[in-house]
């Protein structure tokens, strides 16, 4: 039986620590010259990494075990079938083609992302997993505009597809800042303060 229990506690990342995160990426950005490719993929990455923690915390603190495997099984073949897609769209744009079939070569293209930008699992994390984890334990599946992991999966879709703008005409690394500002933006402390100045009013 499903133990819920009512959402009590702000779900939130202190702006501190979601900003420090965003300034130490930008500094890896820049340094290491990232394209619209690199931080697509990063994004990809964390979204299938953190999905997995939050699905797993959600199913074993409310108890709801009958459904953990399908969950994990739908969220790892969706973000299969979007790799497939980021693959064949940005392959055409590298400069180092694959040359070969897009979803033959998702393994090459995820192992270089793990390889070449896994600092940005390090610093999203610190943005975003402690915020994932308290909305595992408290959120109610039942209610599908509710889950983080369903608003932040939206996001990311729409950032990646920003992305594609951006490759598209070969703009620079700076570029890439506006979207890793609205990344690491602390959206739920900002509807937090939204909420409770329009309940003062």
């Amino acid at each position: 039986m499903r133990k819920w229990h009512p959402p009590n506690v702000v779900h939130d990342t202190p702006p501190w620590q979601a900003l420090i995160a965003f300034l130490v990426t930008l500094i890896l950005a820049t340094r290491q010259q990232w394209s619209a490719e690199d931080l697509a993929w990063s994004f990809w990455l964390v979204g299938l990494l953190f999905g997995l923690i939050y699905l797993t915390v959600y199913h074993i603190s409310q108890g709801e075990t009958e459904t953990f495997i399908p969950y994990l099984v739908f969220w790892i073949f969706f973000y299969f079938i979007f790799a497939g897609f980021l693959d064949m769209v940005f392959a055409q744009y590298s400069d180092t083609s694959r040359g070969i079939a897009p979803f033959v070569s998702i393994p090459a293209a995820i192992f270089h992302a793990v390889r070449a930008r896994w600092p940005f699992l390090i610093t999203a994390g610190v943005a975003l997993l402690p915020e994932y984890i308290l909305d595992a334990r408290t959120v109610n599946f039942t209610d599908w505009g509710k889950p983080l992991i369903g608003r932040d999966l939206l996001r990311m879709v729409a950032l990646i597809f920003c992305l594609m703008f951006i490759t598209l005409f070969e703009a620079g690394t700076p570029a890439l800042y506006p979207i890793l500002f609205i990344y690491f933006l602390p959206w739920e402390h900002i509807r937090h303060i939204y909420r409770t100045v329009r309940k003062s009013l």
